[in-house]
């Protein structure tokens, strides 16, 4: 008899976007990667009554039960990043709850594809980006067909990121970035895009899928760079320029140690790749960059997630 279901999932990190044309509103492509840590362990207990211990999370959670018809549950969320560092959190949580719940009651050890875009549709996700969805469901690296669009999403590219490559990533102790609600204001009239910038984006992204798939690790990195570029002086209107605020000069003195930062989302997480040999070297750099532009950070060294949100049942 199944009494408790864990649900461990990755965080999303956001490479970008590329501009995949206009139907009734812009739609974008985006892109992104799976990552260990920081990890989201959500689980879900049978129990008298529906109990949920979620921190900042308690809001999304109760949302995501509801929509599992979830009764006589306690749902605790174990680990996660916090809200709107640009990790994807939210929508790790809420497809972790709402999985979580379905597990303990149906003994579902490996959701459909479709189970989880149904559920990711009705919880509001996939409104600006999808990557974090698919992400759940396959890990390693995807590339979306686009939003926002009237049908369900597909992945035109899942890759598995080289295991020996590592995700070095900071979390500056600067404010947040946008809620859903100020990005749901901020993005309500999207305008076309330069074309050298989404040419940037579009070959970009092209270059990345095609080095993470040969295991190049210096043309992906080239790749994420243009693919950034193009995304942030799109979006520099809304956050000042390529990188938002602070973390303009922290990418400007990283390049000239020859590390090509990514901003992933609003931020403030920034990361790059390295090789696993080189990546302690890389994470001790940044941390004294970030010091002497006088901020704190979380720093973490993370290997890539090669598989979706797993599934225990005890």
């Amino acid at each position: 008899m199944v009494s408790e279901a864990i649900v461990e999932a990755g965080s999303r990190l956001h490479a970008g976007f590329y501009y995949a044309g206009r139907a009734w509103s812009i739609r974008w492509g985006g892109l992104g990667f799976y990552s260990r840590s920081p990890r989201i362990v959500v689980v879900a207990r049978e129990c008298g009554a529906l109990k949920i211990e979620a921190g900042e999370w308690a809001e999304e959670v109760l949302k995501a039960l509801r929509l599992a018809n979830a009764r006589g549950v306690c749902l605790s969320v174990e680990t996660s990043a916090s809200k709107h560092v640009g990790l994807g959190t939210t929508t790790q949580v809420m497809l972790s709850s709402f999985l979580a719940v379905k597990a303990l009651v149906s003994r579902l050890r490996q959701p459909s594809l479709d189970m989880v875009l149904s559920a990711a549709t009705r919880l509001g996700r996939g409104r600006v980006s999808w990557v974090g969805t698919l992400l759940l469901y396959y890990g390693g690296f995807v590339v979306d067909s686009g939003a926002p669009t009237l049908a369900w999403p597909r992945p035109l590219t899942v890759l598995k990121v080289p295991e020996d490559w590592r995700f070095v990533i900071a979390i500056p102790g600067i404010e947040r970035g946008m809620g859903e609600a100020e990005e749901a204001i901020a993005l309500r009239e999207p305008w076309e895009p330069e074309p050298a910038h989404y040419l940037l984006m579009a070959s970009g992204a092209l270059r990345l899928a095609s080095g993470i798939a040969r295991g190049d690790l210096d043309d992906a990195i080239k790749g994420l760079e243009a693919v950034q570029r193009g995304t942030g002086a799109y979006f520099s209107r809304l956050q000042g320029g390529i990188y938002r605020g602070q973390l303009a000069e922290i990418a400007r003195r990283a390049e000239s140690e020859g590390i090509i930062l990514a901003q992933s989302s609003w931020g403030p997480t920034l990361y790059t790749i390295a090789h696993k040999n080189d990546a302690p070297s890389v994470s001790n750099t940044l941390k004294s960059i970030i010091g002497d532009v006088g901020l704190e950070a979380t720093i973490l060294v993370s290997e890539p997630r090669n598989e979706g949100a797993k599934i225990v049942l005890k």
